[in-house]
C-alpha cells in the first residue's frame, strides 16, 4: 500500500469508528500530517476566537492575544490563567461540517479535555473526551457534523500550578461538504513537508549534509544544548533561525536533545513517546536539525535522554532485568544515526547515576564496545553533579562529561568576585580528583545553566526564590569561564539551554535576550577567533 492510500485508509477507518455517539482518535505527529493534509479535509478558519481568560504572569506571558491560536505561526500562543475549567472557543464565519480537530499544546497542556460544538452557542454536542492526555500534538475525529462553532474545555491540567497552554488550535472538514474552504498548506503555504510541519519519519530519508570537519583533541568546545520535546520542532524554520542566530553568538557546537521515556523507575521498557504525545523528536526532524547545524558550520554532539512518565527523576532509575537490552536498543538507534548523519560526538547516557555503580559496570563497558563497532567518533557520558566521581568506566570513553550544576555559595545574592573563587574552588576540586583517579580524559560540562533569578547560584537547579536577578545569572557565567577556561584539562561548555525558537523571555534557565547570552557570545568569541559582536 503506498503512502496517500495508508494516510487514506486510516482516515477513513477513524471515520467508521465515529459510528459511535463519540469518541477520540488520538494519532502521531504523522498520522496527523495525513488527516490535515489529506485530499478528502480542508482546514476550517474561524472568524474569532473566544477565550476563558488570559495568563498576566509578569516576564513569562505570551500576548493576551486569542487569535494567536490561528494564526498559523508555532512560536505564538495563547495561555489561561492557571485556574480550572479553562476553555477556548473558535467562531467560524458560517456553518461548517467539522470532522476533526488538531491541538497543537505548549508544556502547559489540559492532561483532560473535551471537544463540543454546537450551531448557536447554547445547545452544544460532545464529539470528543480525552483522558491522561500526554501533550505534544494531538488528532481527534469524530462523525461528521454541522456547527458553527466548536469549543475546547479543559477539565483537568497537567500542573496545579499552570494554566493551559495551545500554540494553535486547528479544525478541519470534508472538502465536498465545505467547497469554500482550502487544505492548510494552501492558506498557511510557509507549512509545508520542506518546513517539516507534515514531514514523514524515518532514518535515511534525509540525505546528511558534511560534518564541518571532526572535533579535535585540543578543541575548545563552544557549545550549548538545544532542547525539544516536540516531534517535528526541530525542522520547522523557527529552529532553523535560532541555530543561525547561535552561530551569530559565537556557537561551534550544539548537543541536540532527543528523550525516550520508561513508565516508571522499575520499568524495563524503554521506548519513544512519538506515538503518544509527540515528545521525542522524529528521526527526520532530528536529521534536519543536524543538517541545518552543519550547513552553518557548528559542529553536533547527539544527546539521547532517558526520563521517566510519572516525574521521577532519571538518577533514580535502578535497572530491573532486561532494561540493559532495553537501554542498548535505545541507543543503538542513535548511535547509528550519529554514523549516517556524520555527527561529531555521541552521548551514551545523562544523569544515570543509579545505573552507573560499580556492580553495573561490565554492563556500561559492553555498550561502549559495541557503540564503538557502529560510531567511530568521540564518545562521551555525561554524570550529573552529584554522580562523577563515581562513574566506574570513564577510562572507556572519550570524555568525561559533568552536568555541573554545582551549589557555589550560600549567599543568594553574591557578586562576581565571590562567584569566581567558588568556582575556582570547585574547578581545583574536580582537577585533583582527575589526578587522583590517573585519569587521561579531557572533561566537558555537558550541561550547565543558571536561572535568572536572585540566589541562582546556591541551587541553580531549584532555586528558593523566584525574584529576577538577571546580573547574578551573567556573573555566574562570567565565573565560570574566568575559573574554567585556564585549565588545560577543561574542554569547553555546552550551556542549557535554548529551544529551537524564540520564547516569551523568562526567568528560567534560558539565556536568549538576557546578558548572560553577551557574556557567552563574548567568551566563545575569544575561545574560537568567532564573529564580532
Amino acid at each position: 500500500m503506498n503512502v496517500s492510500a495508508l494516510l487514506k485508509s486510516n482516515f477513513d477507518r477513524a471515520r467508521r469508528w465515529a459510528a459511535a455517539s463519540f469518541f477520540l482518535f488520538a494519532l502521531s505527529a504523522e498520522r496527523a500530517a495525513g488527516f490535515a493534509a489529506s485530499a478528502e479535509s480542508v482546514y476550517l478558519p474561524p472568524r474569532s476566537i473566544e477565550v476563558s481568560s488570559f495568563d498576566d504572569t509578569p516576564t513569562w506571558a505570551p500576548p493576551a492575544n486569542a487569535m494567536a491560536l490561528a494564526d498559523g505561526d508555532l512560536k505564538s500562543r495563547w495561555a489561561s490563567k492557571a485556574e480550572d475549567g479553562q476553555w477556548v472557543t473558535v467562531h467560524f464565519a458560517a456553518p461548517k461540517v467539522i470532522d476533526g480537530a488538531r491541538l497543537f499544546w505548549e508544556r502547559a497542556f489540559a492532561s483532560s479535555y473535551a471537544i463540543d460544538v454546537s450551531l448557536d452557542g447554547k445547545r452544544w454536542r460532545r464529539v470528543a473526551l480525552k483522558k491522561k492526555s500526554q501533550g505534544g500534538i494531538e488528532t481527534l475525529a469524530w462523525k461528521p457534523l454541522r456547527a458553527q462553532r466548536l469549543r475546547l474545555l479543559s477539565l483537568e491540567r497537567v500542573n496545579p500550578q499552570w494554566g493551559v497552554s495551545l500554540w494553535e488550535i486547528e479544525a478541519y472538514g470534508p472538502s465536498s461538504a465545505n467547497p469554500a474552504d482550502r487544505p492548510l498548506n494552501k492558506v498557511f503555504p510557509w507549512r509545508t513537508e520542506a518546513h517539516g510541519i507534515f514531514a514523514p519519519t524515518g532514518r535515511g530519508k534525509t540525505a546528511p549534509v558534511p560534518s564541518p570537519g571532526p572535533i579535535l583533541p585540543e578543541e575548545f568546545q563552544a557549545g550549548i544544548n538545544l532542547t525539544s520535546w516536540n516531534e517535528s520542532e526541530f525542522r520547522s524554520p523557527e529552529s532553523d533561525q535560532t541555530l543561525e542566530h547561535l552561530r551569530d553568538m559565537n556557537v561551534r557546537h550544539v548537543a541536540l536533545l532527543t528523550t525516550w521515556f520508561q513508565a516508571t523507575p522499575e520499568a524495563a521498557k524503554i521506548e519513544p513517546q512519538s506515538p503518544l504525545g509527540g515528545k521525542t523528536p522524529t528521526d527526520s526532524a532530528l536529521a534536519h536539525a543536524i543538517n541545518t547545524a552543519h550547513s552553518l558550520g557548528i559542529k553536533v554532539m547527539l544527546k539521547p535522554h532517558l526520563d521517566v512518565d510519572d516525574g521521577t527523576y532519571r538518577g533514580n532509575i535502578f535497572p530491573e532485568p532486561g532494561w540493559f537490552d532495553s537501554y542498548w536498543k535505545f541507543i543503538k538507534h542513535y548511535a547509528e544515526m550519529a554514523r549516517d548523519h556524520d555527527v561529531e560526538m555521541f552521548c551514551i547516557g545523562v544523569e544515570l547515576r543509579g545505573a552507573t555503580t560499580w556492580e553495573r559496570e561490565q554492563s556500561w563497558r559492553n555498550m561502549i564496545a559495541r557503540v564503538r563497532a557502529i560510531y567511530k567518533g568521540p564518545i562521551v557520558y555525561a554524570a550529573n553533579w552529584d554522580e562523577y566521581q563515581y562513574v566506574p568506566f570513564w577510562d572507556a570513553v572519550d570524555y568525561i562529561g559533568i552536568d555541573a550544576y554545582f551549589p557555589l555559595t550560600h549567599n543568594r545574592k553574591a557578586e562576581l568576585d565571590e562567584l569566581t573563587e567558588a568556582w575556582d574552588h570547585r574547578a581545583t576540586k574536580i582537577e585533583a580528583w582527575r589526578n587522583r583517579m590517573e585519569l587521561a580524559q579531557p572533561i566537558l560540562f555537558t550541561e550547565l545553566g543558571y536561572p535568572s533569578v536572585e540566589g541562582a547560584n546556591v541551587e541553580p537547579w531549584a532555586p528558593m526564590t523566584k525574584v529576577p536577578d538577571r546580573r547574578q545569572q551573567a556573573d555566574c557565567y562570567q565565573a565560570a569561564f574566568q575559573a574554567l577556561t585556564r585549565r588545560e584539562w577543561f574542554r569547553g561548555f555546552y550551556w542549557w539551554h535554548y529551544f529551537p525558537g524564540e520564547r516569551p523571555l523568562v526567568e528560567d534557565l534560558t539565556l536568549r535576550g538576557k546578558p548572560a547570552e553577551d557574556v557567552m557570545s563574548s567568551w566563545y568569541k575569544k575561545m574560537t577567533g568567532g564573529n564580532s559582536q
